[in-house]
């Protein structure tokens, strides 16, 4: 899937680079972070312009974060019980719902750059728990931009390298999953505590 999207760059040049990094960030697994890389490498090469590239990328992604966090604002909560039906999906709504409620605004920043793969859910379920307009759109924004930045600067100035810088991204996902992981854990775990300290001093 990854190969077959990235071979129809040099075609769709960036009319394909902007329907995957949007649908991407609406919650569809395509690879958003493969893509851009590689398209910063390809326009080291000439075949397409990084600042182009640079814009279509954060256009599409903020775009895509208006849609979630508007459209999970007008469903409402119901959107959220929608998606932990997908046993996929339950886990990271969970986490990012967490994080929203102990974080706020931080939690939008840091899903949209250090743990990526949670900034879909994040924007929707900003939007379910009514988060303000302007307190996400001034994290999100800015996060999508520093985001699209580095990672078409690393395919642009590292093009040679292109496999292993793929593969140091895949584990920074990895790192900063585990990292989400952790803290919705400890999250957990406090809530729990303070939940058995009520108890206990109830009469």
């Amino acid at each position: 899937m990854t190969d077959f999207i990235l071979e129809l760059i040099p075609q769709y040049g960036i009319y394909l680079i902007f329907a995957v990094v949007f649908l991407a960030c609406i919650g569809i697994p395509l690879p958003s972070s493969i893509l851009v890389l590689t398209s910063g490498a390809l326009s080291a090469a000439g075949d397409l312009s990084i600042v182009q590239v640079i814009m279509v990328v954060i256009v599409a992604y903020c775009l895509a974060d208006q849609f979630a966090f508007n459209a999970a604002r007008i469903v409402g909560p119901s959107l959220l019980s929608r998606l932990r039906k997908f046993d996929r999906a339950r886990p990271v709504v969970d986490r990012s719902e967490a994080m929203i409620e102990r974080h706020g605004w931080l939690a939008v920043v840091l899903s949209h750059t250090i743990i990526s793969p949670t900034g879909p859910y994040v924007s929707y379920v900003s939007g379910a728990m009514k988060m303000s307009w302007f307190a996400f759109t001034a994290a999100a924004i800015p996060a999508a931009t520093a985001w699209t930045v580095v990672y078409c600067m690393l395919g642009y100035l590292f093009a040679g390298e292109l496999p292993q810088m793929s593969d140091l991204v895949a584990s920074m996902l990895i790192v900063g999953v585990m990292t989400l992981c952790t803290i919705g854990f400890g999250i957990w775990i406090g809530i729990r505590w303070r939940n058995f300290e009520v108890a206990e001093s109830s009469p």
